[in-house]
Protein backbone atom coordinates (compact mmCIF):
# COMPACT_ATOMS: atom_id res chain seq x y z
CA UNK A 1 0.00 0.00 0.00
CA UNK A 2 2.85 2.37 0.84
CA UNK A 3 4.36 1.84 -2.61
CA UNK A 4 1.04 2.60 -4.28
CA UNK A 5 0.61 5.83 -2.28
CA UNK A 6 4.09 6.96 -3.23
CA UNK A 7 3.52 6.16 -6.91
CA UNK A 8 0.09 7.80 -6.83
CA UNK A 9 1.40 11.09 -5.39
CA UNK A 10 4.35 11.11 -7.81
CA UNK A 11 1.91 10.43 -10.65
CA UNK A 12 -0.25 13.33 -9.51
CA UNK A 13 2.83 15.57 -9.44
CA UNK A 14 3.86 14.56 -12.96
CA UNK A 15 0.27 14.82 -14.15
CA UNK A 16 0.04 18.30 -12.65
CA UNK A 17 2.92 19.42 -14.86
CA UNK A 18 1.21 17.91 -17.91
CA UNK A 19 -2.03 19.63 -16.85
CA UNK A 20 -0.34 23.04 -16.71
CA UNK A 21 1.14 22.51 -20.16
CA UNK A 22 -2.26 21.35 -21.44
CA UNK A 23 -4.00 24.40 -19.92
CA UNK A 24 -1.62 26.67 -21.84
CA UNK A 25 -2.39 24.58 -24.92
CA UNK A 26 -6.14 25.09 -24.41
CA UNK A 27 -5.89 28.83 -23.66
CA UNK A 28 -4.07 29.50 -26.93
CA UNK A 29 -6.38 27.23 -28.92
CA UNK A 30 -9.51 28.75 -27.40
CA UNK A 31 -8.38 32.31 -28.12
CA UNK A 32 -6.82 31.86 -31.55
CA UNK A 33 -7.93 28.49 -32.95
CA UNK A 34 -4.24 27.58 -33.27
CA UNK A 35 -2.75 24.35 -31.93
CA UNK A 36 0.61 25.45 -30.51
CA UNK A 37 2.98 22.60 -31.30
CA UNK A 38 5.78 24.53 -29.61
CA UNK A 39 4.05 24.05 -26.22
CA UNK A 40 6.63 21.47 -25.13
CA UNK A 41 9.47 23.83 -26.02
CA UNK A 42 7.74 26.52 -23.95
CA UNK A 43 8.04 24.21 -20.93
CA UNK A 44 11.65 23.43 -21.84
CA UNK A 45 12.39 27.17 -21.99
CA UNK A 46 10.80 27.55 -18.56
CA UNK A 47 13.12 24.91 -17.13
CA UNK A 48 16.20 26.51 -18.69
CA UNK A 49 15.06 29.95 -17.54
CA UNK A 50 15.23 28.49 -14.05
CA UNK A 51 18.67 27.06 -14.77
CA UNK A 52 19.86 30.46 -16.03
CA UNK A 53 18.49 32.42 -13.08
CA UNK A 54 19.12 29.96 -10.23
CA UNK A 55 22.12 27.87 -11.26
CA UNK A 56 24.04 30.22 -13.56
CA UNK A 57 23.21 33.64 -12.10
CA UNK A 58 23.00 32.29 -8.54
CA UNK A 59 19.89 34.27 -7.63
CA UNK A 60 17.99 33.31 -4.46
CA UNK A 61 14.85 31.19 -4.94
CA UNK A 62 12.12 33.86 -4.83
CA UNK A 63 14.05 36.30 -7.02
CA UNK A 64 15.21 33.59 -9.42
CA UNK A 65 11.70 32.16 -9.85
CA UNK A 66 10.22 35.63 -10.38
CA UNK A 67 12.93 36.53 -12.91
CA UNK A 68 12.38 33.26 -14.80
CA UNK A 69 8.62 33.85 -15.00
CA UNK A 70 9.12 37.46 -16.12
CA UNK A 71 11.41 36.17 -18.85
CA UNK A 72 8.73 33.67 -19.92
CA UNK A 73 6.08 36.42 -19.98
CA UNK A 74 8.33 38.52 -22.20
CA UNK A 75 8.93 35.50 -24.42
CA UNK A 76 5.17 34.92 -24.74
CA UNK A 77 4.68 38.54 -25.86
CA UNK A 78 7.59 38.23 -28.29
CA UNK A 79 6.14 34.99 -29.70
CA UNK A 80 2.80 36.75 -30.27
CA UNK A 81 4.42 39.72 -32.02
CA UNK A 82 6.93 37.86 -34.18
CA UNK A 83 5.13 34.58 -34.95
CA UNK A 84 1.37 34.76 -34.48
CA UNK A 85 0.66 38.35 -35.48
CA UNK A 86 2.43 38.28 -38.88
CA UNK A 87 0.74 34.94 -39.74
CA UNK A 88 -2.65 35.81 -38.27
CA UNK A 89 -4.34 36.42 -41.65
CA UNK A 90 -2.91 33.19 -43.07
CA UNK A 91 -4.73 29.84 -42.97
CA UNK A 92 -4.64 28.19 -39.53
CA UNK A 93 -2.45 25.39 -40.83
CA UNK A 94 0.18 27.99 -41.78
CA UNK A 95 0.25 29.31 -38.21
CA UNK A 96 0.49 25.76 -36.86
CA UNK A 97 3.46 25.06 -39.15
CA UNK A 98 4.96 28.30 -37.88
CA UNK A 99 4.72 27.08 -34.28
CA UNK A 100 6.41 23.82 -35.30
CA UNK A 101 9.23 25.73 -36.99
CA UNK A 102 9.71 28.05 -34.02
CA UNK A 103 9.72 25.05 -31.68
CA UNK A 104 12.66 23.64 -33.63
CA UNK A 105 14.41 27.03 -33.47
CA UNK A 106 13.83 27.16 -29.71
CA UNK A 107 15.28 23.69 -29.25
CA UNK A 108 18.40 24.56 -31.22
CA UNK A 109 18.75 27.90 -29.43
CA UNK A 110 18.72 26.05 -26.09
CA UNK A 111 21.31 23.64 -27.49
CA UNK A 112 23.58 26.54 -28.49
CA UNK A 113 23.07 28.36 -25.21
CA UNK A 114 23.29 25.49 -22.72
CA UNK A 115 24.86 22.58 -24.60
CA UNK A 116 23.70 18.99 -24.88
CA UNK A 117 24.53 17.90 -21.33
CA UNK A 118 21.49 17.76 -19.03
CA UNK A 119 21.25 20.03 -15.99
CA UNK A 120 19.62 19.32 -12.68
CA UNK A 121 17.50 22.17 -11.38
CA UNK A 122 17.52 22.00 -7.60
CA UNK A 123 14.30 22.34 -5.62
CA UNK A 124 13.92 24.74 -2.67
CA UNK A 125 12.62 21.68 -0.79
CA UNK A 126 15.53 19.37 -1.65
CA UNK A 127 16.00 16.60 0.89
CA UNK A 128 12.65 17.18 2.62
CA UNK A 129 10.18 14.30 2.76
CA UNK A 130 6.68 13.65 4.08
CA UNK A 131 5.53 10.34 5.56
CA UNK A 132 1.98 9.28 4.60
CA UNK A 133 0.78 5.86 5.82
CA UNK A 134 4.28 4.47 5.65
CA UNK A 135 5.00 6.00 2.23
CA UNK A 136 7.83 8.50 1.88
CA UNK A 137 6.80 11.38 -0.36
CA UNK A 138 9.23 14.06 -1.46
CA UNK A 139 8.17 17.50 -0.33
CA UNK A 140 8.74 18.76 -3.87
CA UNK A 141 6.14 16.34 -5.29
CA UNK A 142 3.62 17.52 -2.72
CA UNK A 143 4.48 21.13 -3.52
CA UNK A 144 3.88 20.52 -7.24
CA UNK A 145 0.36 19.21 -6.55
CA UNK A 146 -0.46 22.06 -4.15
CA UNK A 147 0.92 24.78 -6.46
CA UNK A 148 -1.02 23.36 -9.41
CA UNK A 149 -4.24 23.27 -7.40
CA UNK A 150 -3.73 26.91 -6.37
CA UNK A 151 -2.99 27.93 -9.95
CA UNK A 152 -6.13 26.19 -11.21
CA UNK A 153 -8.16 28.15 -8.67
CA UNK A 154 -6.51 31.43 -9.70
CA UNK A 155 -7.13 30.70 -13.39
CA UNK A 156 -10.80 30.02 -12.65
CA UNK A 157 -11.04 33.33 -10.77
CA UNK A 158 -9.31 35.13 -13.65
CA UNK A 159 -11.63 33.81 -16.33
CA UNK A 160 -14.92 33.92 -14.43
CA UNK A 161 -14.56 36.70 -11.84
CA UNK A 162 -12.53 39.46 -13.55
CA UNK A 163 -13.29 41.82 -16.43
CA UNK A 164 -10.01 40.84 -18.06
CA UNK A 165 -10.87 37.15 -18.01
CA UNK A 166 -14.38 37.77 -19.29
CA UNK A 167 -12.88 39.78 -22.15
CA UNK A 168 -10.51 36.92 -22.99
CA UNK A 169 -13.44 34.49 -23.01
CA UNK A 170 -15.39 36.87 -25.26
CA UNK A 171 -12.51 36.93 -27.75
CA UNK A 172 -12.39 33.14 -27.61
CA UNK A 173 -16.08 32.95 -28.42
CA UNK A 174 -16.19 35.46 -31.29
CA UNK A 175 -13.34 37.78 -32.24
CA UNK A 176 -15.40 40.08 -34.47
CA UNK A 177 -18.19 40.46 -31.92
CA UNK A 178 -15.61 41.24 -29.22
CA UNK A 179 -14.06 43.91 -31.47
CA UNK A 180 -17.48 45.46 -32.14
CA UNK A 181 -18.07 45.59 -28.38
CA UNK A 182 -14.98 47.80 -28.06
CA UNK A 183 -12.57 45.22 -26.65
CA UNK A 184 -8.88 45.52 -27.47
CA UNK A 185 -8.66 42.18 -29.28
CA UNK A 186 -4.92 42.30 -30.00
CA UNK A 187 -4.12 43.01 -26.36
CA UNK A 188 -6.34 40.16 -25.16
CA UNK A 189 -4.84 37.76 -27.71
CA UNK A 190 -1.35 38.80 -26.61
CA UNK A 191 -2.31 38.17 -22.98
CA UNK A 192 -3.45 34.67 -23.96
CA UNK A 193 0.02 33.88 -25.31
CA UNK A 194 1.67 35.51 -22.29
CA UNK A 195 -0.47 33.49 -19.88
CA UNK A 196 0.29 30.27 -21.77
CA UNK A 197 4.02 31.06 -21.63
CA UNK A 198 3.91 31.82 -17.90
CA UNK A 199 2.04 28.58 -17.18
CA UNK A 200 4.61 26.70 -19.26
CA UNK A 201 7.35 28.45 -17.29
CA UNK A 202 5.81 27.35 -14.00
CA UNK A 203 5.48 23.82 -15.36
CA UNK A 204 9.14 23.89 -16.39
CA UNK A 205 10.29 25.14 -12.99
CA UNK A 206 8.26 22.46 -11.22
CA UNK A 207 9.42 19.74 -13.61
CA UNK A 208 13.12 20.61 -13.46
CA UNK A 209 13.83 18.93 -10.10
CA UNK A 210 11.87 15.81 -11.17
CA UNK A 211 13.53 15.47 -14.60
CA UNK A 212 16.94 16.53 -15.80
CA UNK A 213 16.77 19.77 -17.79
CA UNK A 214 17.53 18.65 -21.33
CA UNK A 215 17.08 20.42 -24.67
CA UNK A 216 15.07 17.43 -25.97
CA UNK A 217 12.60 17.37 -23.09
CA UNK A 218 10.03 19.48 -24.95
CA UNK A 219 8.91 16.85 -27.45
CA UNK A 220 7.66 14.21 -24.96
CA UNK A 221 6.01 16.93 -22.87
CA UNK A 222 4.19 18.28 -25.94
CA UNK A 223 2.96 14.79 -26.82
CA UNK A 224 1.69 14.18 -23.28
CA UNK A 225 0.00 17.59 -23.16
CA UNK A 226 -1.60 16.93 -26.55
CA UNK A 227 -2.84 13.52 -25.37
CA UNK A 228 -4.21 15.11 -22.19
CA UNK A 229 -6.04 17.74 -24.24
CA UNK A 230 -7.55 15.14 -26.58
CA UNK A 231 -8.71 12.96 -23.67
CA UNK A 232 -10.10 15.86 -21.65
CA UNK A 233 -11.51 17.78 -24.62
CA UNK A 234 -10.14 20.59 -26.76
CA UNK A 235 -11.25 23.98 -25.47
CA UNK A 236 -12.02 22.66 -21.98
CA UNK A 237 -9.92 23.79 -19.02
CA UNK A 238 -11.37 21.09 -16.70
CA UNK A 239 -10.63 18.60 -19.48
CA UNK A 240 -7.00 19.72 -19.65
CA UNK A 241 -6.63 19.24 -15.90
CA UNK A 242 -8.32 15.83 -15.85
CA UNK A 243 -6.45 14.68 -18.94
CA UNK A 244 -3.08 15.79 -17.57
CA UNK A 245 -3.62 13.98 -14.27
CA UNK A 246 -4.78 10.86 -16.10
CA UNK A 247 -1.69 10.81 -18.33
CA UNK A 248 0.67 11.37 -15.39
CA UNK A 249 -0.93 8.63 -13.29
CA UNK A 250 -1.01 6.09 -16.12
CA UNK A 251 2.64 6.81 -16.92
CA UNK A 252 3.87 6.21 -13.37
CA UNK A 253 1.53 3.36 -12.46
CA UNK A 254 1.96 1.70 -15.86
CA UNK A 255 5.75 1.81 -15.58
CA UNK A 256 5.61 0.26 -12.10
CA UNK A 257 2.90 -2.37 -12.44
CA UNK A 258 3.21 -3.26 -16.15
CA UNK A 259 6.52 -2.37 -17.73
CA UNK A 260 8.53 0.80 -18.27
CA UNK A 261 8.59 -0.12 -21.96
CA UNK A 262 4.80 0.33 -22.09
CA UNK A 263 4.42 3.28 -19.71
CA UNK A 264 3.20 5.56 -22.49
CA UNK A 265 1.06 2.96 -24.24
CA UNK A 266 -2.05 3.22 -22.06
CA UNK A 267 -2.43 6.99 -22.38
CA UNK A 268 -1.96 7.00 -26.14
CA UNK A 269 -4.26 4.00 -26.65
CA UNK A 270 -6.92 5.83 -24.64
CA UNK A 271 -6.29 8.94 -26.75
CA UNK A 272 -6.80 6.99 -29.98
CA UNK A 273 -10.00 5.44 -28.59
CA UNK A 274 -11.32 8.90 -27.77
CA UNK A 275 -10.49 10.09 -31.28
CA UNK A 276 -12.46 7.16 -32.68
CA UNK A 277 -15.41 7.07 -30.28
CA UNK A 278 -15.69 10.49 -28.62
CA UNK A 279 -13.43 12.98 -30.43
CA UNK A 280 -14.71 15.88 -28.31
CA UNK A 281 -13.15 14.31 -25.21
CA UNK A 282 -14.60 13.78 -21.74
CA UNK A 283 -15.83 17.32 -21.22
CA UNK A 284 -16.43 18.18 -24.86
CA UNK A 285 -15.57 21.43 -26.57
CA UNK A 286 -17.37 24.51 -25.34
CA UNK A 287 -16.52 26.70 -28.31
CA UNK A 288 -17.08 26.35 -32.00
CA UNK A 289 -14.31 24.66 -33.94
CA UNK A 290 -12.55 27.28 -36.01
CA UNK A 291 -9.87 25.05 -37.48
Amino acid sequence: MADFIQLFVNGLALGSVYALAAIGFVIVYSATGVVNFAAGQFVMFGTFAGVAMLANAGLPWPVGYAAALLAMAAFGALFFITVYLPLRASPVVTVIIGTVAVGIVMQNAALLGFGSWPFRLASPLDGMTIDIAGATITAHAAMVVIVTALLVGLIWLLFYRTALGIGMRAVAQDVEAARLMGLNVNLLLALSWVLAAVLAGIAGLLLGPMWFADVNMGDPIALKAFAATIIGGFGSLPGAIAGGLFVGLTELLGASYLSSAYKDLIAFVVMVLFLLVRPQGVFGERIQDRG
